[in-house]
């Protein structure tokens, strides 16, 4: 027996709930389909907060207020942050950029990935026109003329108009289509952790560029500070093998002591560093988002915005009533959604590259531009309307 619906849905992450709640919301019917065990993931949060956050832009904010789902999150636990400060390891130049720069309450809200997930799945769950395939995963994929057709390790059988592939950096779908992906590595590791600092963080985003790679410090709710420390992987195994009492001098350093030491700290982890981008989103009936089509080096947690800005523009050509599978839309968003991606990318990699530089010559020429930037209020204002919109 098939399972059939208007679109398919590869991934429940915080991009594929998102395009499967947009969707449904325009009317379509969807089936979610997710590795992982859904129901493990829920609201009742515990005590400590998790190690992977993301900082979510006003453009996004109002993207998940409009699918409903916003509020519940600021309800749960976010933080706002008014402030971003960035300076560089060989220079004294600081940029400070602030909401009040662009009349707006804030410049983001830092959210842990898990917590957004589960209030996406939980507006999900209950909706008569999404159906949701747990802990099943796609073995083949085959297109034909007016469907697409999927079957999963449970012995699911799938189709739809549409497939949206939303199942991360190691996408299933791509896989089986052998799509080709330009990528590359930035042979670094972020290390992440939560932190206490004698300081408050001050409802600030802090973003320091050494020449080892960048480090953040992300506000939390609860006082703490989340943050991402990306060095050069030499540099980041031998931070990892750190004891705790090491590790928070050394970061505290590295931070120039902004907000005094570090105090306490939760575990460590690391991950790998990467860029990539699909050379090819829409092939026949596959559509691919978030990070199966795009993927950023992590600078201050920006890189899921990319991915709710696919979702936005998606939910915008795909209007109620009209049939899911338009040829000619679909390519429009491709073109648009791709070029802005591949420009965010580079940007991304151009910034890590840029201030890693030790050249005296260099360090000069990027101190001067920092001071001209945080002296210009219109470029200022230039920056941030870029970044609380996505980089559109």
């Amino acid at each position: 027996m098939k399972n059939k619906f208007d679109v398919l849905v590869l991934g429940a992450g915080m991009v594929g709930a998102t395009t499967a709640l947009a969707l449904a919301s325009n009317g379509y019917s969807v089936g979610l389909v997710e590795r992982q065990d859904v129901d493990q993931l829920n609201t009742a949060l515990p005590a400590d907060f998790d190690l992977r956050v993301s900082a979510i832009s006003p453009a996004s904010q109002q993207l998940l207020h409009e699918l409903g789902v916003w509020n519940d999150v600021t309800q749960l636990r976010c933080c706002d942050y008014q402030k971003m400060k960035v300076w560089h390891e060989n220079g004294s130049a600081l940029m400070q950029f602030s909401s009040e720069q662009i009349a707006t309450s804030h410049l983001g809200s830092i959210v842990e990935n898990r917590l957004l997930q589960a209030v996406l799945l939980q507006h999900l769950k209950p909706l008569p026109n999404v159906k949701i395939f747990k802990q099943q995963e796609v073995i083949s994929l085959q297109q034909l003329d007016d469907r697409v057709q999927i079957s999963t390790t449970n012995n699911s059988m799938l189709e739809a108009e549409l497939l949206i592939a939303a199942d991360g950096r190691e996408s299933t779908a791509r896989k089986l289509l052998n799509l080709p992906v330009t990528s590359g590595s930035y042979a670094q590791t972020a290390i992440v952790a939560n932190v206490t600092t004698e300081k408050p963080h001050e409802s600030t985003a802090w973003q320091r560029f050494l020449v080892t790679g960048p480090l953040a410090f992300l506000p939390l709710s609860n006082g703490q500070s989340s943050i991402v420390w990306s060095a050069d992987t030499a540099r980041a195994e031998e931070l990892l093998q750190l004891p705790d009492k090491d590790f928070m001098l050394q970061l505290s350093e590295a931070f120039e002591f902004r907000l005094g030491s570090i105090t306490a700290m939760s575990t460590r982890a690391g991950f790998s560093l990467s860029w990539h981008t699909a050379d090819k989103w829409l092939d026949g009936r596959v559509l691919l988002m978030g990070d199966a089509a795009h993927g950023v080096h992590p600078l201050a947690g920006q890189g899921v915005n990319l991915g709710f800005a696919d979702v936005a523009a998606l939910q915008g050509l795909l209007k109620p009533g009209q049939p899911v599978y338009q040829y000619r839309l679909l390519r429009a968003f491709e073109r648009q959604r791709k070029a802005e991606a591949v420009t965010a990318t580079h940007l991304f990699s151009a910034l890590k590259l840029f201030y890693a530089q030790q050249s005296p010559a260099l360090c000069g020429i990027r101190d001067a531009g920092m001071s001209v930037v945080d002296k210009n209020a219109v470029i200022k204002r230039l920056v941030l309307q870029s970044a609380v919109h996505n980089m559109s």
